[in-house]
């Protein structure tokens, strides 16, 4: 007997078995396996009919799929099916257990993508048909059924989950709100990715999108008519795109049309005829240290934490208030703008803020110094602390005490170790206004000892 349906428990063979299925060899340690395994093994559907050679003059048999083959008899077992069905595609040979096929199931077998090409079947006379996807076709017929594929003429795509389709092979922006009948001039293109990345064409309308063959997914958001910089750089949030555009320049505000503005377009925007005296920084949220836009560049005012611009001149007397290296919160620049004295932002080892020409009171050496502070990278959170001079003061009667000079930018600076009680400094409340108060309380009251 070839077939057995015991034998669950026999122990493996120390010497492997060799059968072929469709002339192709396997080998087991198992003494018995069922029709089932030996169809998964061949790549055979369970509802194809799967037999087993006998010599002749006896008949074939019948393998069923719960059925369990003894493979250890004196010859190798061999396994095949009877209605074995050819065709050809692209000049490729290829099997099939089943007579009739559907035009997937013919691209799926000869692995190729059904959403990017057309099947056709060849016919009489050198002539072919379009064959669909759903169409089925019976390898039976007499001889090889021969296929040909071509590449898709159309590609479809989808705008907002709406499907659409064209037989052009690139298409810009423009175009595919156009055909998707959508306002382009209140609305604009954004791809999207399967890795979730999306690719927004607000300010490219007019680029070259390659179509492909298996869909692209777009969607559509609406133009803001207007956009605060200043608002958006606060809270580094990245700005959508708008027509128009609020950028601070000083301490005025001005409306722009365009994504890029140049270096010249803001020194005449700010109120300065002659460009060629001035220098633009760019003040970015996070960052302490203004950036120096150089001569004939386009900023960029949809670069993320931009905040504001601000105007320098290029020469300026003794060299004071030329350096600004960090930036400072807008009510302390309002505080130095209504002083009317120069200053500058220095990072050294540390940040300063230097007012030159401070106002000493009567009774010192001097009647105006450089006031030094020192800036941590955490205020306004944290206090200002202490004050420096330059040149050191001296009383015209008595001694200053709590004193030590230091050399900060070059200059010997006194410093003046006062300082608030622990819990003095109240966030959104004390600034470099009130820190001055301190200061100027400070120089009166010395003078009283």
């Amino acid at each position: 007997m070839h077939t057995n349906n015991a034998g669950d428990n026999i122990a493996p063979l120390k010497k492997p078995l060799i059968y072929v299925i469709e002339d192709k060899s396997f080998e087991t340690v198992n003494q018995y396996i069922t029709g089932a395994e030996l169809k998964n093994q061949a790549g055979i559907p369970l509802d194809i009919n799967l037999y087993l050679k006998i010599k002749s003059p006896y008949e074939d048999e019948l393998i069923d799929n719960d059925k369990q083959v003894n493979l250890a008899r004196p010859n190798i077992e061999k396994f095949f099916v009877k209605d074995v069905y050819f065709f050809k595609i692209n000049n490729s040979k290829i099997s099939s257990y089943k007579r009739i096929l559907s035009g997937t199931e013919i691209l799926n077998m000869a692995n190729i993508d059904d959403k990017c090409v057309l099947l056709y079947q060849k016919v009489k006379g050198n002539d072919y048909k379009v064959i669909e996807l759903s169409d089925n076709v019976d390898l039976s017929e007499e001889g090889i059924e021969h296929f040909i594929t071509k590449e898709s003429n159309t590609f479809t795509y989808t705008v907002n989950g709406e499907h659409e389709m064209t037989d052009k092979k690139v298409l810009t922006p423009n175009q595919i709100l156009d055909f998707a009948g959508i306002d382009k001039n209140n609305n604009y293109l954004i791809q999207l990715f399967e890795d979730g990345s999306k690719q927004v064409y607000a300010y490219n309308p007019e680029e070259s999108i390659h179509m492909v063959c298996n869909g692209l997914i777009f969607i559509t958001a609406e133009w803001l008519e207007i956009v605060d910089i200043e608002q958006y750089g606060n809270e580094c949030k990245e700005i959508p795109p708008a027509k128009s555009f609020r950028i601070k320049i000083d301490k005025a505000y001005h409306i722009v049309n365009d994504r890029y503005i140049s270096q010249e377009m803001l020194i005449s925007l700010g109120g300065k005829p002659n460009v060629a005296l001035y220098d633009v920084y760019k003040f970015l949220n996070g960052n302490p240290k203004p950036i120096k836009i150089n001569q004939g560049t386009n900023v960029d005012l949809t670069e993320k934490c931009l905040v504001r611009f601000v105007l320098q001149p290029k020469e300026q007397q003794d060299g004071k208030g030329n350096r600004q290296e960090f930036t400072l919160p807008e009510e302390d620049l309002e505080t130095l703008e209504k002083m009317g004295l120069q200053w500058e932002t220095l990072s050294l080892k540390t940040m300063w803020l230097f007012i030159y020409d401070y106002p000493i009171p009567s009774g010192y050496n001097v009647k105006t110094a450089t006031l030094a502070l020192m800036i941590t990278s955490s205020y306004p959170l944290t206090e200002i602390d202490m004050a420096h001079f330059s040149p050191p003061l001296v009383k015209n009667q008595g001694r200053i005490n709590a004193t030590a000079n230091h050399l900060i930018d070059g200059k010997t600076f006194q410093q003046w170790s006062r300082h608030r009680k622990p819990g003095q400094w109240v966030q959104g409340v004390d600034n470099l206004a009130t820190h001055l108060s301190l200061v100027d309380n400070w120089l009166i009251n010395d003078l009283k000892r």
